[in-house]
């Protein structure tokens, strides 16, 4: 059906379901393949190997893979080991004709005189190597009566394989000339009649002799000690693949107790081998996470930094370690540092065809981190086209979206995070903000996640409790003061469904209760001053919301994002544009060029009434012509609109206005401006025309309904539908910005 997302997550799931089984593979595999992913394909067809060597459909396909992307003959060796599992096979044979591979022919058969010579084996050929070397020493002159004590030991333990493989590299392959010229002297020292010939006889008869009763001792402990150290090594290599496949799959649970287990399963794997480069990278992950989003405190740092340098003094460099490196700078104050570097990393991947999922994941976090809000947006979208089916993808695209206001598509990614982990605590979280963020939230279902969240068991980290205690310390708040404007019937069902008190004084003592809880759980956590300051500002409190997220800063003054929060807090307080426009300079010095940081540093700016600074700041937010800024565009058309430059008003505005896809209030905003440019410019049917479009965007967008009316009211014909507009104007907004003026083209 084409839908190859969908594909991809239901083979994944089967992969996790039956990891011994070949055929999930094989499966995923065609679905990359039919998409043109190569590469991809390639790893799970040889996935589908490790675990069934002799499948031959696995075979087939990685083999055909294979000579797809130039690897020759590791692709013609597949496609015959095919044919050697099922020589009646259409398809392998098929192929084979197509890659012009001849099918090995059957080996004549042997002469009937003759007996098959068979290949030694590999003890064999170490039995030979010791015969031809006890033979050269058998020639050599020796004392007259060879003694017991000179027979060689028999090798042992796992420096047996190193002693009984070192006379293999001289010597491959049997030296039977040289036993045949020991036989012919002996023949002739037969025919010598001289004393001395027969003492020689009987020196080099007897030297043999003891040759090869040491030859017999050394197989007979040789052999049992090689194949215990072949089991041995086999069984180390299986407990180490089992302890890291643990570990991985523990580490994409993402919550504070599957990172505890992970972390115990790779010190398993290091147990193992203390070597291992990819436990390391496990470990420094973890632990990175365990620090910064978990409130780990030193130890974790400590530890996350340790495995870090381990991991990389290990030589194998995975995408774990990659990542642990960037959130290690990122949590040390060394965000743009950390940035810079990853960025690099990324793209040098993706031009080798080897793009990350994990590190687009950590790239787009840091970015959210930094407030550059779009980019970030991007990239968590990039991660999870790479794994559709990661919950800490969907939970970091939630928070990309919850900042960008879009908070329809922030809840539908928490909501596939916690389709892909149930109860995920960051979802369950962010849920929870985000719905309480809204005009008119749903008190009860924002209680029932605070509940799930604060009552879990095994419990989310001290951390997210802690934000939970301040969540439901803002729902407490935003509650009471619903209460009050509420009738009797209706405030006991709304009681019922949060347990807030309905009592103000009752309700006040148990959210102040709640942020002392969060705080003495958490003291050294920013986003817990930030959640505070929201409560503030939702209460209309700008100066106190303004300082509790200047606490956050105090605590981390390299999170752009705080300084953002601060600008937002200081815009609404009387006279505070100033200091916003200081506080947002402060966080372009410390992330660089962010466009979304620009714009709001151009609003401050305007609000100052410095509309040359203003619009300088908004031009170098779209000085990429590749880049969309809508937001940038939306405020240079109205500077220019406002200064009758129809011209590039008009410009800025269309733009916008396509910009905005997805975004129906701010679309109906920008055709608003850019009807009203229209209607200046004299072009009234151009202008009815796009006033109608602003209201098909987005109906609700009530300064629609006035500024058409004001159109339709030079029109005599029109006077009905220029009433009856702005009369919808009144009865949506009776106390807006322009409900005098639309009082009186009522004829109210």
């Amino acid at each position: 059906m084409g839908r190859f997302m969908e594909a991809m997550v239901v083979c994944k799931k089967g992969v996790k379901a039956h990891p011994n089984a070949a055929d999930p593979r094989i499966l995923l595999a065609r679905v990359y393949a039919d998409q043109g992913k190569d590469k991809k394909a390639l790893e799970e067809a040889l996935g589908a190997l490790q675990v069934q060597p002799e499948d031959k459909a696995a075979l087939r396909l990685a083999g055909a893979l294979q000579l797809k992307t130039g690897e020759a003959e590791p692709g013609k060796a597949n496609l015959l080991k095919a044919y050697s599992v099922d020589p009646g096979d259409p398809d392998t044979v098929t192929l084979l004709q197509q890659h012009k591979i001849d099918p090995p022919r059957p080996a004549a058969p042997a002469p009937v005189a003759a007996p098959p010579v068979l290949a030694p084996s590999a003890t064999q050929q170490s039995a030979s190597a010791l015969a031809s070397v006890a033979a050269t020493e058998a020639q050599a002159p020796a004392a007259p009566t060879p003694k017991p004590a000179s027979t060689p030991r028999a090798p042992s333990g796992p420096s047996a394989q190193a002693r009984t493989e070192a006379p293999r590299a001289p010597a491959p392959q049997p030296r039977r000339p040289q036993q045949q010229v020991v036989v012919e002297e002996v023949e002739d020292d037969e025919d010598d009649e001289s004393p001395r010939g027969r003492q020689a006889h009987r020196q080099g008869g007897g030297r043999g002799k003891w040759v090869t009763v040491a030859l017999v001792a050394a197989l007979a402990l040789f052999i049992p000690g090689y194949v215990m150290y072949t089991r041995h090594t086999r069984n180390v290599a299986r407990e180490l693949k089992k302890n890291l496949e643990v570990a991985a799959e523990l580490l994409k649970r993402d919550s504070f107790d599957s990172y505890k287990k992970a972390c115990e399963a790779a010190d398993k794997a290091l147990e193992v081998n203390s070597d291992s480069g990819l436990a390391h990278g496990y470990l420094a992950y973890a632990y990175a996470i365990r620090w910064g989003e978990h409130g780990g405190g030193d130890d974790a740092r400590r530890r996350a930094e340790e495995h870090l340098a381990a991991g990389m003094k290990a030589g194998d460099v995975s995408s774990h370690l990659i990542a642990a490196e960037a959130l290690v700078q990122t949590y040390g104050g060394k965000g743009k540092d950390a940035l810079g570097k990853l960025e690099e990393k990324v793209r040098a991947l993706d031009s080798q065809g080897r793009s990350s999922s994990l590190l687009y994941l950590t790239l787009g976090l840091i970015q959210m981190n930094a407030g550059d809000l779009d980019r970030a947006r991007d990239t968590l979208e990039r991660a999870q086209t790479l794994a559709p089916d990661d919950p800490r993808v969907y939970s970091g695209l939630g928070a990309a979206y919850r900042r960008l206001g879009q908070d329809n598509t922030a809840w539908k990614n928490y909501d596939l995070a916690l389709r892909y982990e149930k109860d995920h605590p960051e979802s369950l979280l962010g849920r929870s903000l985000l719905m309480l963020e809204q005009d008119e939230p749903n008190f009860g279902l924002v209680h029932t996640m605070l509940k799930k969240l604060l009552e879990s068991e095994p419990p989310p980290s001290p951390r997210q409790l802690a934000a939970a205690h301040l969540a439901r310390s803002l729902l407490v708040s935003r509650v009471s003061a619903e209460l009050q404007e509420l009738k009797p019937d209706v405030q006991q069902k709304l009681v019922e469904a949060t347990a807030v008190p309905l009592e103000k004084d009752k309700a006040r003592a148990e959210m102040l209760k709640s942020e002392e809880t969060g705080f003495s759980l958490d003291k050294q956590n920013p986003e817990l001053h930030l959640i505070k300051g929201r409560r503030l500002l939702a209460e209309g409190n700008f100066e106190q919301a303004a300082e509790e997220i200047r606490k956050a800063i105090r605590v981390d003054a390299s999170r752009a994002q705080f300084h953002v929060e601060l600008a937002k807090a200081l815009m609404g307080k009387q006279g505070g544009e100033k200091e916003a426009a200081e506080a947002l300079q402060t966080a372009l010095k410390t992330m660089g060029d962010s466009p979304k940081l620009v714009v709001m540093l151009g609003n401050a700016l305007r609000r100052q009434g410095k509309l040359d600074d203003a619009l300088t700041q908004y031009q170098r937010a779209v000085k990429d012509p590749k880049a969309k800024n809508p937001e940038a565009r939306l405020a240079m058309g109205t500077i220019y609109r406002e200064r009758s430059d129809w011209t590039k008003a008009q410009e800025q505005l269309e733009k916008a206005s396509q910009e905005f896809v997805g975004q129906p209030e701010r679309s109906a905003v920008a055709l608003t401006e850019l009807a009203r440019v229209f209607q200046g410019k004299g072009d009234a049917a151009k202008a009815d025309e796009t006033y109608q479009r602003a209201l098909n965007a987005d109906e609700a967008f009530t300064p629609a309904y006035y500024y058409y009316a004001t159109l339709l009211s030079k029109d005599a014909k029109q006077g009905p539908k220029a009433k009856m507009l702005a009369q919808e104007y009144l009865k949506r907004e009776p106390s807006g910005e322009h409900a005098n003026a639309a009082r009186s083209l009522s004829g109210g």
